[in-house]
């Protein structure tokens, strides 16, 4: 684990990349979304957490970022838009590293959304991972569907985001092939559910990620 400090528009972004002892894909990297700032979202969520531990296992590097206003993040919060910003920058970070870079773009709850929308505003995302995403109080359908590999995973039972609403959203709206998780008696949280959770994420990229590397 390392930590960075990113340049964004509000001001210094505090992030942590988390490497895999083994590199697989050095071209790759995962950018991983939050849940929402105003009700204790940081990049140290348990699920944020498992997005990185699922991918390093993967052989693939995963940065976590804290929105404006969050931890050391400096700013405050953007109603949404602003964390798109930042999560643009963070992509962007990575591009001035290294310039051919692929990004997978994560995200979980509000941060599922946050991925949604920055997804078609940058050329170089490979992959969209939404785990249980806010499609209902921010509503998606405005912007551009995804041109990549999109996989959504949503627990049946989730008591914060409507799982009807999700699954619709994700079998209308997409052009794109969307490959859609349903988990049973699994409630927003993923408690007691994480193990689950980051097979559930493997099993889906562990094939894919082969054939989409070498196109």
């Amino acid at each position: 684990m390392k930590t960075l400090s990113i340049s964004g528009r509000e001001g210094k972004i505090e992030a942590l990349l988390d490497a895999p002892k083994v590199s697989a894909f050095d071209d790759i990297s995962v950018v991983s979304c939050h849940p929402h700032p105003l009700y204790q979202g940081t990049m140290h969520n348990k699920v944020i957490s498992t997005i990185s531990r699922s991918f390093n296992t993967l052989g693939i590097e995963v940065i976590r970022f804290n929105y404006r206003g969050v931890g050391q993040s400096e700013g405050v919060y953007g109603q949404g838009e602003g964390e798109v910003e930042d999560a643009l920058s963070v992509i962007d970070f990575i591009r001035q590293e290294k310039p051919k870079q692929k990004i997978i773009l994560a995200g979980f709850s509000f941060g599922g959304a946050v991925a949604y929308k920055a997804q078609s505003k940058r050329d170089n995302i490979l992959s969209l991972l939404t785990i249980a995403p806010a499609v209902v109080n921010f509503p998606l359908k405005e912007f551009q569907v995804p041109s990549m590999p999109w996989c959504v995973i949503q627990g049946t039972d989730d008591e914060v985001v409507d799982p009807t609403a999700v699954f619709s959203f994700s079998a209308l709206e997409s052009k794109a092939p969307c490959h859609i998780i349903k988990l049973n008696e699994v409630g927003h949280f993923f408690h007691g559910k994480l193990i689950e959770l980051r097979n559930e994420i493997n099993a889906y990229y562990q094939p894919r990620l082969p054939l989409w590397n070498n196109k």
